[in-house]
């Protein structure tokens, strides 16, 4: 198969990306938009917009093509050449810069694909990357196996709501043992967090059914289930606001915003388990 990877001069993701490539005997063409290659990158970024993001400062490189497929980020990159398509539900495109590399949704992929994810972010962390991971508490044994690895440098847990709730929250049946397991990793980490998002819930009775929020009550559990687990009450705890605008389901998005003083209330509900707790700043 042939490869053609853009770059961006003296990129650090990009020499890492090409390094992994040169490791594996992975050939490719190079072309560096800072050494003449820009309107070839321009033609053929035409030819594929909708495969490339392109964010306020730009457009990240490294982008990789084989001629069907186009792949962008180190992380992105990495994954495919590895498994292909099949880490895509757990790396996705990183937004962060200044040395750190997020878009690794622990909870989004397969468990049996473990090894593969162990694969790429042991490259990306021997290469000086650091790893912010994501989860929501499904393949905790995936977040066990990259503790025991040293493969994360900071962890947030969106922990969706008290245990009653959490699979109707998450949109998918839980074992609750394994969103317990998932808490009581998270702090083994160097650096983490949890946080939930207060969210409006579906909630039926009998054949009727109606949209509320998450109440101060249901957080103050939460808060006081990551308590129980961890056997902290100073645990990092973030409330963050329901985003209507970045939700997909039409249904949540007629409910009525919450005023931003009406958290105070669940911020009252969480201190009560979590002292720490905070609310996300707009």
């Amino acid at each position: 198969m042939s490869y053609i990877i853009f770059t961006a001069g003296d990129c650090p993701r990009c020499k890492i990306a090409k390094r992994f490539m040169t490791e594996r005997g992975i050939g490719y063409e190079e072309i560096d938009i800072k050494g003449g290659g820009m309107d070839t990158f321009r033609q053929f970024y035409g030819a594929n917009r909708s495969a490339i993001f392109r964010g306020k400062d730009g457009i990240e490189f490294p982008v990789l093509t084989d001629g069907a497929a186009v792949r962008q980020g180190v992380g992105v990159i990495i994954g495919y050449l590895i498994a292909g398509t099949a880490l895509d539900s757990f790396i996705g495109r990183s937004q962060l810069s200044e040395g750190w590399i997020d878009g690794l949704n622990i909870s989004g992929g397969d468990p049996p694909l473990t090894e593969q994810l162990v694969a790429v972010l042991s490259f990306l962390k021997k290469n000086g990357l650091r790893l912010h991971l994501d989860t929501n508490g499904k393949n905790a044994s995936v977040l066990q196996r990259l503790l025991e690895e040293e493969l994360g440098d900071r962890v947030i847990m969106d922990v969706k709501g008290p245990l009653p709730l959490y699979g109707k929250l998450l949109g998918k049946e839980i074992d609750p043992d394994e969103i317990k397991k998932t808490i009581s990793l998270v702090p083994k980490f160097p650096k983490y967090g949890f946080q939930t998002t207060i969210v409006p819930v579906v909630r039926e009775d009998g054949e009727k059914s109606e949209i509320s929020y998450l109440t101060p009550m249901e957080v103050g559990e939460t808060a006081k289930l990551i308590k129980d687990i961890t056997g902290s009450h100073n645990e990092p705890y973030l409330l963050r606001i329901f985003d209507q605008d970045a939700c997909s389901d039409e249904r949540m998005k007629i409910v009525e915003k919450l005023p931003h003083n009406a958290v105070y209330k669940y911020r009252t509900a969480a201190q009560e388990y979590l002292v720490r707790t905070e609310i996300e700043k707009n």
